[in-house]
């Protein structure tokens, strides 16, 4: 997903006590300070709380939080909203907006401010403006006094005058400045529906105590549920905790925990509908990515987020833009998920707040239809250098354990390479991978498909240049996803 640059001017000191600071707060209001892993919460007590280069400011439901700059310019965070100080200093300011809305107050004569959201490019001088990022990364422009000259991730733009707005869709071209009939947007409030939220979360929380925390909230309200030790492709012992549940009725998440002895991963993926999901979710889940026959499911997948972590490093891909389109085949007639975009990211600690929070972009299909794995156009990190991959099967053919490594042209990597490297396995619960004649064995020996499968665990396994030596090592258990209807056999 790329970036939206919003330039503007404000005038921040060179002192970060004096620069930028909370002025007031409404609510829940969270604060993460530069390198900490933790977020703190805020309590309003009439005190300037200083902010600085690499602070994260989140808002919950009803609330709200003001940041003044010496100057006299404001911005405004709305409920259910998130931002970041990417960087804070004599010269400029750059502000990351990863969800939600922010409103800036702009004085005339100031110096270089960016906000950045999943998608446009806009420049501003002694403006008032609001900027907001929704659930599918799409962004909006409205322009209440001055002028913006706003772009597009594809290098289009255009210059908003007082009382226009300007729509720039998550990877697409920005729309024509048209004039806005509505009036300054109610920053007390939250924009669309909850699904950026949980979408926010997704992406946003990483920390063992947030991500467990979470599950324990969560395993309350769970549909789907599973805990068992199980042995990796290295012969470590793995306590598993697999959930699922429905944040909104229109989304499905699946979750699951992974504890060795000396370590920490997690896996989370969020599915959007375009309808609520109906009590048995099969009837959604068993042909979202491929339905037979020319008439179109009645449930379509619209969006997928997901993230794979050992608390540290992460990779996170963000598909949006989802149908299903027919194929128009006489002989095999059916329709096939075709996302508009569908991006992939990963970021060590030095990455972790590129791409508006997503981590290092690496490589985006367009139109990509899940099914036949093609794509009307595929971008990637380096491009137009040639990618370099590498895939093999390290234990045999007839073995199910692949590896696969991209290697990409990176101006921002001091080697000017970066390379990310995945394994995959598909092994039993006491670490034995799978051969191609063991459901044949199994059957034979009588045992059934279910029992069989029911032994089934997957792991990935990811390394890359960007992570400093550490790994991602999730495992996850071929029941719970069958039990769902994630996986049929």
């Amino acid at each position: 997903m790329k970036l939206i640059i919003i330039s503007a001017a404000l005038l921040f000191a060179g002192s970060f006590c004096d620069a930028a600071y909370i002025s007031s707060l409404r609510g829940q209001v969270d604060l993460k300070k530069t390198g900490a892993t933790e977020w703190s919460r805020l309590a309003d007590e009439g005190e300037k709380i200083p902010l600085q280069t690499g602070d994260e400011l989140r808002t919950a439901r009803a609330s709200t939080v003001d940041v003044y700059m010496d100057d006299g310019s404001r911005v405004k965070l709305a409920p259910l909203s998130a931002f970041k100080m990417s960087e804070e200093n004599k010269e400029s300011v750059s502000l990351g907006l990863y969800f939600g809305r922010v409103r800036s107050w702009v004085k005339k004569f100031s110096k270089k401010f960016e906000v950045r959201t999943p998608s446009a490019v806009c420049a501003v001088r002694g403006t008032d403006f609001m900027v907001s990022a929704d659930a599918d990364g799409n962004s909006r422009v409205e322009v209440y006094e001055g002028s913006v000259l706003a772009g597009d991730s594809r290098g289009n733009t255009g210059l908003l005058r007082e009382g226009q707005f300007s729509d720039i869709p998550n990877g697409g071209v920005m729309g024509n400045p048209g004039q806005n009939p509505n009036e300054p947007g109610d920053m007390n409030s939250s924009i669309g529906d909850s699904r950026q939220a949980a979408r926010a979360e997704i992406y946003g929380e990483l920390s063992k105590e947030d991500v467990l925390a979470r599950a324990q909230e969560e395993m309350q309200s769970a549909e789907y549920q599973n805990r068992k030790v199980a042995i990796d492709a290295f012969g470590n012992r793995v306590r598993m905790e697999e959930y699922t549940l429905r944040p909104q009725p229109d989304q499905l998440k699946y979750v699951v925990l992974n504890t060795r002895a000396d370590r920490f991963d997690f896996g989370k993926i969020l599915f959007t509908f375009n309808a609520a999901l109906p009590a048995d979710l099969s009837q959604a889940t068993a042909n979202m990515i491929s339905s037979p026959g020319s008439t179109a499911p009645q449930w379509q997948l619209i969006a997928m987020n997901s993230v794979m972590s050992n608390t540290t490093d992460k990779v996170t891909e963000d598909a949006s833009n989802g149908s299903m389109v027919y194929n128009g085949s006489l002989s095999d007639p059916r329709f096939n998920l075709v996302f508009g975009n569908y991006s992939f990211y990963a970021a060590g600690p030095d990455q972790a707040n590129e791409s508006g929070g997503l981590g290092r972009w690496f490589w985006t299909k367009t139109n990509y239809n899940v099914a036949t794995n093609q794509s009307s156009a595929f971008a990637y990190l380096g491009s137009p250098t040639a990618i370099i991959a590498d895939a093999s099967n390290p234990s045999g053919d007839d073995v199910f354990h692949t590896f696969t490594k991209n290697t990409f042209a990176d101006p921002a990597a001091g080697s000017g390479l970066t390379w990310i490297a995945a394994q995959d396995f598909v092994l039993f619960d006491n670490g034995d991978i799978l051969s191609a004649g063991d459901f044949g064995r199994g059957l034979g020996q009588g045992s059934t498909v279910d029992e069989i499968t029911d032994t089934l665990n997957f792991q990935r396994i990811y390394t890359s240049s960007l992570f400093g030596g550490r790994t991602i090592d999730v495992m996850y258990s071929a029941k719970l996803l069958k039990e769902a209807g994630l996986l049929r056999f």
